[in-house]
């Protein structure tokens, strides 16, 4: 997971201390968090910042299921499906898009999915601790 995303540093620091007290759990808790709730959240915030095209007879990415996502150790990947590859070009402003503003829709999304990825990675932790404790 890659973004430029304004966080608070104590959150972070506290979530890799509380990580810290648990070595070996903690890439099994932060890969199980991300493949269940992190990467669903993220395609679905990315989703909705779709821009919607002007064009009326076509499948729209906005309105379809157009992403796909690629669960790795400690990350996901989240990219448009073959059908929807268009998409990147209002993203990145490229191709067809080279004279408009970047959207920046799959970043924005991604750092509006941080905050509650976090909040739930440190809740998981938390639970583990607890249990390891019990």
């Amino acid at each position: 997971m890659c973004a430029n995303w304004q966080m608070d540093m104590t959150e972070i620091e506290m979530l890799f201390d509380k990580l810290k007290l648990i070595p070996d759990q903690s890439e099994k808790i932060i890969n199980n968090v991300l493949k269940q709730k992190g990467a669903p959240l993220a395609m679905e915030n990315i989703q909705e910042n779709i821009p919607l095209s002007p064009r009326k007879n076509k499948k729209h990415a906005k309105t379809s299921s157009s992403l796909t996502v690629k669960h790795e150790n400690m990350g996901f990947t989240i990219r448009p499906k073959r059908a929807f590859e268009y998409i990147k070009y209002p993203d990145l402003a490229i191709g067809t898009s080279h004279r408009n503003r970047e959207k920046m829709f799959m970043k924005k999304g991604l750092d509006r999915s941080t905050p509650k990825i976090v909040d739930d990675l440190t809740t998981s932790v938390l639970q583990s601790i607890e249990d390891t404790l019990n």
